[in-house]
């Protein structure tokens, strides 16, 4: 038994149980508790706050911070995160996080602590936005120490990392994606399909890599998109989506004329190669017979060779998500449809990202209600005459 029973008075016991290390100073802690009645019974209850205190326990009594960092991570590779997000999460604990923080006790950590962190970041010329993605981290693995009852309260609430400013997102121009367009076609014709396709459904990079012919309906003119290619140790892997859901994705004329003559050419490139297409290859692939995907990187790296080529180094491969975006909101369509196309999971993230793109709809808007109220032709006239 890992704890004491001592006799104070008649009926009156101290009861006292270890509950391991202090992990600052080392010296052992213990709880002590005062019980009234028999020696029996105070075995029973000192029985009881060893079940519930002792040493050894799972419930996170006695643990350092550092500790709920590490089951918060095996907690997030549970749940499925993606293999990039998951080594951004190592990496970030492991540089900053854990030399920091990593041997406060728990129940001893402060948001003090935080902002001593916080403030030590921006002096060594951290970002408020990279300052912020910390926070997050402390924040989530907190909050998981409050699901699991490890400790009372998130302290990272009452902490105050800095503001990020707000920054407009910047869509590139029309003539400037139809130049990389044209470029790529010129530079790598198994590639070149990509960007267009990009800007026609605003997909992410890792959701065309992982698109296969069978989620091409030809019939009812969409896709079927579902899953995301991602770079793990060793390769390639494929996961969901980023938001988790699938979601289909309609295509006009141009966009489905686009993949069928891009069907055409693979047919081709596999038949002088004598090798067969699986209904299943990947659209975009640089085996002959379409067996395996591109990488996401090599991808982003042939953008970014055409982009250059034309002197657009401002424009990223990311960009033509945010111009399929604002090309539609600002022809009209509702938010709501905009953020199912991008797959996001919440149309809130829509407005706030391209809040800008709905500024010019308002300004639009104002000029519509602006022609429905204006007084008529005659009236004008009186008033100028008058």
């Amino acid at each position: 038994m890992q704890g004491t029973k001592r006799k104070r008075q008649n009926g009156v016991w101290e009861l006292r149980v270890y509950v391991g290390r202090d992990p600052v100073t080392g010296n052992p802690r213990q709880i002590s508790r005062t019980f009234r009645g028999g020696s029996r019974a105070a075995d029973e209850a000192l029985r009881d706050l060893v079940d519930k205190y002792g040493a050894g326990r799972s419930d996170g009594l006695g643990a350092t911070f550092g500790q709920l960092l590490d089951k918060w991570l095996e907690e997030s590779e549970r749940m499925d995160l993606s293999p990039t997000t998951l080594r951004t999460y190592r990496a970030q604990v492991e540089q900053i996080i854990r030399p920091r923080l990593g041997k406060i006790g728990l129940t001893r950590l402060t948001p003090k602590h935080l902002d001593d962190l916080y403030r030590h970041m921006k002096e060594e010329g951290r970002s408020p936005k990279t300052i912020r993605n910390y926070h997050a981290i402390i924040s989530s693995a907190l909050h998981q120490g409050v699901r699991w009852e490890w400790v009372r309260e998130n302290v990272a609430a009452k902490a105050k990392p800095p503001r990020v400013p707000k920054r407009r997102v910047t869509a590139p121009s029309v003539d400037s994606v139809r130049s990389v367009i044209e470029t790529a076609e010129e530079r790598d014709p198994r590639l070149a399909p990509l960007p267009m396709l990009a800007a026609l459904t605003g997909m992410r990079r890792g959701e065309l890599c992982a698109l296969r012919w069978t989620d091409v309906d030809l019939e009812r003119c969409e896709l079927d998109v579902s899953r995301s290619i991602v770079v793990v140790p060793g390769g390639l892997a494929e996961k969901t989506t980023k938001s988790g859901n699938f979601r289909i994705v309609a295509l006009d004329e141009v966009g489905m004329a686009l993949l069928a003559r891009h069907r055409l050419n693979v047919e081709e490139w596999a038949d002088k190669a004598e090798v067969t297409v699986a209904d299943d290859a990947y659209v975009f692939s640089h085996a002959v017979d379409g067996s395996k995907p591109f990488r996401p990187d090599n991808v982003t790296g042939f953008f970014t060779r055409v982009r250059d080529s034309l002197g657009l180094h401002d424009v990223r491969l990311h960009d033509l998500r945010h111009f399929t975006a604002t090309q539609l909101i600002g022809a009209g369509v509702d938010v709501r449809t905009v953020a199912g196309r991008l797959g996001h999971s919440d149309p809130s993230v829509t407005l706030r990202v391209y809040a800008h793109a709905l500024e010019e709809r308002d300004r639009a808007a104002a000029e519509v209600m602006g022609r429905v109220l204006s007084p008529p032709k005659t009236t004008r006239k009186k008033l100028k005459t008058g």
